[in-house]
């Protein structure tokens, strides 16, 4: 192997590995401060790299911003497939439900909220999120059926089905994270469980 192929590698490792700090530095920065406050120097600073480095690799923050997002996704779709790896029994709706619970309420989890209340009202921020978005929901979609509880639901019911369930855990991580209550959290998971029961038993009961 030539020196100058080896450079070339090196070369890119680096670049690689720059960028891995600048998307982690974006991360941490949104879900400890928010969007508004995840601005080039704050995320240079924590990267600790310079401004020039984040727009050799970047050509703007909102391609960094996008960057993050992407992996914010990544991460969380691995970590949900660990976690369901490691359970007893992924057929019962009491088991899977507070995995949805501990996902929305992780802090990295916090960087899609932060982002999806942005995009309201940024239309470009809207914009280059809602490819990364859409892929988003079709591996979310893709993990949900590998689970034997969403396999009892019609295929054609289970998106509609996975997005009221998405929305209630970011729903309840946005009200229960600032606002705790181990009681409340005990009787809205019994609610919602029983609820998502009842739905699945009387899909048995329609006429085919």
């Amino acid at each position: 192997m030539s020196n100058t192929t080896t450079a070339r590698r090196t070369q890119a490792e680096r670049r690689a590995e720059t960028s891995a700090k600048l998307i982690e530095a974006t991360i941490q920065l949104v879900s400890e401060q928010g969007y508004a406050q995840a601005t080039v120097k704050p995320i240079c600073d924590r990267a600790g790299v310079t401004h020039g480095a984040l727009f050799g690799r970047f050509a703007t923050r909102l391609d960094l911003i996008v960057a993050a997002a992407a992996e914010v996704s990544r991460r969380q779709l691995e970590h949900f497939l660990d976690n369901i790896a490691r359970l007893p029994d992924i057929d019962d709706p009491a088991v899977i439900m507070p995995l949805l619970r501990q996902s929305a309420r992780a802090p990295i989890n916090a960087v899609w909220n932060e982002l999806l209340v942005a995009a309201r009202t940024d239309e470009q921020l809207r914009e280059r999120l809602a490819p990364v978005m859409t892929e988003y929901g079709r591996e979310i979609l893709a993990v949900a059926e590998q689970v034997p509880a969403m396999q009892k639901i019609p295929r054609e019911l289970r998106s509609g089905v996975l997005w009221v369930l998405i929305a209630q855990s970011d729903g309840d991580a946005l009200t229960r994270l600032p606002f705790p209550s181990e009681d409340m959290d005990r009787r809205t998971m019994d609610v919602f469980v029983t609820m998502l029961q009842l739905y699945v038993e009387s899909l048995d009961r329609l006429p085919s």
